[in-house]
């Protein structure tokens, strides 16, 4: 396979710092080989950032790991990594453990695995200087340490050097880990999905740090994950990766605005807007990534491919240059008629048709209630002590929330982690009369004297789906066994639970045949759409829905959001629904509940939140949603909110957030005195009578 750089011009100045020529990387299994990377090629120059992109399982982070030295003795690597003109692959792991934090670093998805808990954050900053400046004192040690952590925005960096990992939140402790790898000026830094597991305002601050860190340090930069929004605001080039080996290369531009290898094309199609309003339904790649073992010939992508000819079914393409494109490397047999007639994605799949919902056309103020709210609180205790604990203050979870839910929409709940969101969600699914508030379901209120029949039926009306559908499914029994226990509990017969299992198999588009299989032979985005199952067998009237599709690939995600749609649609099913990606409620949500530490701070229609937003904080949330095109992501202001959410056990007087909002320092003292002193009331501040925040200067 020939090698071309990516709209780069090698001379003798600007050499690459890292060239990779025909990785390959092989796993011995009790199922055969696993050929996790099959032939990558690239150059990486100082200070640009390559990224890497593609479905879970498609070689991303084998090729990262197989850089750095760290595979397992397992894997067999054949190919060249070259670092500064010197191979990598032929050296011991003694050699590269000069390399490894010094000149090459990395940036893991979860900073607890980079991190030892029973050191503090000094001690683990002061290793990873010492172990490759060994003559550095102590002040040195010191003050570099506290330079480093100021560089990465942590705030009272002499006194955070004594804490431990635990002591940090999860943003705070992937800045740490940033810190460490910068520490010592490395030429490539390697970032592994460091933002996946964090919230978007977070994120936004972990992404403005690295790439300050890359100013700082000149490195150049491989950039791998899932999200193609962060990947256009970041990223100089990209490599789109499927079954273990790029299919398609080119400059960020280039892959955004002019994809050609319809993987590619899935993979943006799939991807909801958060700048735009919902048009259409999201367009999900069908079918799954292909098994790595005893893979048959032709294009791994062809099972899936509506494109795809017996050409493609017997041959694997090469990754070529696109005639006509400068820069431009795509994998398939049918670039040329895909480029001659100019084909998008929407011309390549089918995006099917929605489903009317029952609803149409009912206001919503004509609809039934099935979900009233009203001023629900939810406090935990603080303790502290040894054998006789006491009491030492309060986190207050849920503080007054106010919200209702009606037939046939969807209610988002959004926030950072720690505003209430999912709490509110187990408050409303104990059907326990809360600590203080009302909760009222389909018009009975929950209270302690219902009778064991009355929460019954309310149990029946009442779903819950979480973030991980193997939390729910026992991996002990199979498909028919899970699906038939609620059905059980409802006191059906064998005959009627056989039709409604077939029919659940059949609403949510999984084979009926397959019901005798077991949780762990299914995929993600299948094992969630039997939790869909198994939620809506009882005929539920209200599905509560705690990040359901956060840890599903863009593509995964597209076929349930439209499963979900539609199933509402059909269903006149009401969704409470909980997410941090926010381009997915803006695709998928009718009104949209803000919450920050305990509170509803702004509530409205999805489009008056998202196109005229009046609190500050849901400005920021907003700004911090990377947007897919990287125009827009080059060009858009963003507000990045300055440090971390306060812990829910503080008390405040007035507003939770001055201590974080953009425009308190635009205030007049008197006003800043307001926000201090008085806490601001969920009120209408708009035309809209249905839009409300709490804020004194909305």
């Amino acid at each position: 396979m020939t090698d071309t750089t990516m709209n780069n011009t090698t001379t003798a100045e600007d050499k690459p710092i890292l060239e990779v020529r025909d990785l390959r990387v092989n796993f011995a299994s009790e199922a055969g080989t696993v050929r996790a990377v099959r032939g990558v090629n690239f150059d990486l120059y100082r200070g640009k950032t390559l990224g890497i992109v593609g479905e879970s399982g498609s070689g991303k982070s084998v090729t990262s790991m197989a850089i750095m030295g760290l595979l397992d003795k397992n894997a067999h690597v054949e190919g060249s990594i070259r670092f500064r003109g010197d191979e990598l692959l032929t050296k011991t792991d003694k050699e590269m453990s000069v390399l490894r934090g010094d000149r090459i670093a990395m940036v893991f998805q979860d900073p607890l695995s980079a991190l030892t808990p029973v050191f503090s954050i000094g001690q683990q900053l002061e290793e990873a200087l010492v172990i490759h400046n060994p003559k550095m004192t102590k002040e040195q040690i010191a003050k570099r340490s506290i330079e480093l952590l100021k560089l990465v925005g942590i705030p009272n960096a002499e006194e955070r050097l004594k804490a431990y990992p635990h002591q940090f939140s999860g943003g705070m402790r992937q800045r740490v880990v940033i810190a460490m790898a910068i520490a010592n000026n490395p030429d490539v830094i390697i970032c592994d999905e460091p933002t996946t597991a964090l919230d978007v305002t977070i994120q936004a601050q972990v992404l403005e740090v690295l790439q300050r860190a890359q100013q700082e340090t000149g490195a150049a930069v491989i950039f791998i994950t899932h999200d193609l929004g962060v990947i256009a605001g970041i990223a100089d080039d990209i490599i789109v990766m499927y079954a273990g080996r790029p299919v398609e290369k080119a400059d960020v531009d280039t892959v955004f605005s002019q994809p050609v290898m319809p993987y590619t094309m899935g993979l943006l199609g799939a991807v909801p807007r958060p700048d735009r309003a919902k048009s259409s339904r999201l367009v999900p790649i069908p079918g799954a990534p292909m098994n790595l073992v005893n893979m048959p010939k032709g294009c791994p992508f062809a099972p899936r491919c509506p494109l795809a000819t017996d050409v493609c079914r017997q041959s694997e393409p090469d990754l070529l240059p696109v005639e006509g494109r400068e820069g431009q490397l795509a994998a398939c047999h049918r670039v040329r008629e895909i480029v001659g007639k100019g084909l998008t994605f929407r011309d390549i799949y089918s995006v099917g048709e929605s489903v009317t919902s029952k609803f149409a056309g009912i206001p919503r103020e004509d609809r039934q209630v099935v979900l009233d709210v009203k001023h629900l609180k939810k406090t935990f205790p603080l303790t502290a002590g040894g054998f006789l604990r006491r009491k030492v203050g309060e986190v207050h979870a849920v503080d007054d929330v106010t919200l209702d839910v009606r037939e046939g929409e969807t209610v988002a709940l959004v926030g950072e982690s720690g505003s209430g969101k999912s709490t509110t969600l187990l408050e409303i699914m104990e059907f326990k009369q809360p600590e203080s508030g009302e909760i009222s379901v389909l018009g009975q209120r929950v209270e302690k004297r219902m009778s064991r029949e009355t929460r019954r039926q309310l149990h029946s009306k009442v779903q819950y789906i979480f973030q991980d559908p193997m939390s729910s499914l026992d991996p002990r029994l199979p498909i028919y066994d899970i699906l038939a226990e609620p059905l059980k509990v409802q006191k059906m017969s064998k005959e009627q639970i056989n039709d409604r299992i077939r029919d659940l198999m059949a609403l949510v588009e999984l084979n009926p045949d397959q019901v005798d299989r077991f949780p762990t032979q299914f995929s993600g985005g299948q094992r969630q759409r039997i939790a869909i199952a198994r939620a809506l067998a009882v005929n539920p009237k209200l599905v509560l829905l705690d990040e359901p599709v956060s840890a599903l690939d863009v593509s995964i995600q597209a076929g349930v959001i439209n499963l979900l749609e539609d199933l509402q649609n059909k269903l006149g099913v009401a969704y409470l629904f909980v997410a941090h990606n926010l381009s997915v409620i803006r695709h998928i949500s009718n009104r949209i509940a803000v919450m920050y530490l305990g509170r509803i701070v702004e509530i409205g229609s999805n489009h008056d939140v998202f196109e005229t937003p009046l609190h500050p904080y849901t400005e920021a949330l907003l700004s911090a949603v990377p947007v897919p095109d990287p125009k827009i992501e080059r060009t858009r202001q963003r507000i990045v909110l300055q440090g971390e959410l306060p812990s829910p056990s503080e008390s405040f007087s007035g507003c939770p957030f001055a201590s974080r909002c953009p425009k308190f320092s635009t205030l007049s003292k008197e006003q800043q005195a307001r926000c201090l002193g008085e806490a601001p009331v969920l009120e209408v501040k708009s035309g809209s009578a249905d839009h409300l925040a709490a804020c004194h200067f909305a």
